[in-house]
């Protein structure tokens, strides 16, 4: 049974805001799916905001947009960048959540982790050699009484869907080869699918978020747009991180 004490957190994905508040992707207005999961967790209670990736689609004004909107909630936010986002862009943000790698809450280390930082130019993503060190020396130094979550873009397990796979975090295999040292790793949190997504490796849960923009419909060949309206809505996650190393989650969905 978790104990009582406990760090909550929020995690929202895959905005793909657009450059014009008015563009639509793939038929839907991303801004308003935003601005609708925005309502909804402005009435939340939490400890901070996890912006997990593909914050805009290539879209250097929606970056002034997004800010704006995440300066009037009532708990802070912290950004990494997925492979639509334009690290140019974000950087001028760094006072406002993005940027920040590491967060101490209680016995909990939440470690952000830029999967961007070595590209494939198809959608794909990578921990570079210089990431993989940086997540190296933040593990050393932990001590046994110690969790970690970590927080990256793209999926470092297969979603059973197989054009997503093709394009998740290549060097999955460096990746838990350094995880799997560390027994104080308790969960991996991530963007990217637009589908909900839980599972276990051996003791780390795996979370992803469904997106705010629209969701693809899992255990696909292709990228098929999500047409069941039970899963078409946009969403976002609550995480609960508990002192004694439990994590608890669930999704919710709106209907757009």
């Amino acid at each position: 049974m978790a104990s009582d004490r406990s760090i909550r957190l929020l995690q929202v994905t895959d905005m793909h805001l657009q450059q014009e508040p008015s563009c639509l992707m793939r038929g839907a207005n991303v801004e308003a799916r935003f601005q609708q999961v925005i309502h909804q967790i402005e009435q939340e209670s939490a400890d901070f905001l996890l912006l997990t990736g593909d914050l805009t689609h290539h879209a250097p004004a929606a970056y002034d947009r997004l800010s704006s909107c995440l300066q009037g909630l009532p708990f802070p936010a912290h950004w990494i960048p997925g492979n639509h986002d334009l690290l140019d862009e974000m950087v001028r943000f760094s006072d406002l959540g993005y940027n920040q790698k590491v967060i101490v809450r209680g016995d909990w280390r939440i470690i952000l982790l830029d999967s961007t930082s070595q590209p494939d130019g198809r959608g794909g993503g990578a921990l570079s050699p210089e990431e993989l060190d940086f997540l190296n020396t933040q593990l050393a130094i932990l001590t046994e009484q110690q969790h970690v979550l970590l927080v990256l873009h793209h999926h470092p397990v297969t979603v059973q869907s197989e054009w997503m796979d093709r394009i998740g975090l290549a060097n999955h295999k460096a990746f838990w080869a350094l995880l799997d040292t560390y027994s104080q790793v308790k969960g991996v949190v991530f963007g990217h699918v637009h589908q909900e997504f839980q599972q276990h490796r051996g003791n780390v849960k795996l979370l992803a978020c469904p997106a705010t923009a629209p969701q693809f419909k899992p255990f696909s060949a292709s990228a098929i747009t999500e047409d069941d309206p039970r899963f078409m809505g946009p969403a976002y996650r609550r995480i609960q991180l508990y002192d004694d190393g439990k994590i608890q989650s669930e999704v919710v969905r709106l209907i757009s």
